[in-house]
């Protein structure tokens, strides 16, 4: 068995742990976790958020406005999902 392989984080569990530790919310760093691995996993192009230069980035804006942050990952992980959008948008009263 490769130990590079067992031993190796990805960088959106460092990004995540990094968030958790700045003090984001454990389901808003869990959220932005996802959308740096959606990004990787799915090859998104550069023009969506989630490349690893965004991690940065996107910390800064949990940490200053966590309901704008919480709106832009779920618009990036579920474009086409009008009912989720929506709802997310009601919650945080976002217009």
């Amino acid at each position: 068995m490769n130990d590079a392989a067992v031993t190796s984080t990805a960088y959106w569990d460092e990004w995540r742990q990094a968030a958790l530790t700045a003090g984001v919310a454990k389901p808003l760093a869990e959220m932005g976790c996802e959308v740096l691995r959606a990004h990787r996993k799915n090859r998104w192009s550069v023009e969506f958020l989630g490349v690893e230069e965004d991690g940065p980035h996107m910390l800064t804006l949990c940490l200053e406005d966590p309901a704008q942050a919480e709106m832009l990952f779920v618009e990036n992980l579920y474009p086409y999902d009008a009912k989720v959008l929506e709802e997310t948008r009601l919650r945080l009263g976002a217009k």
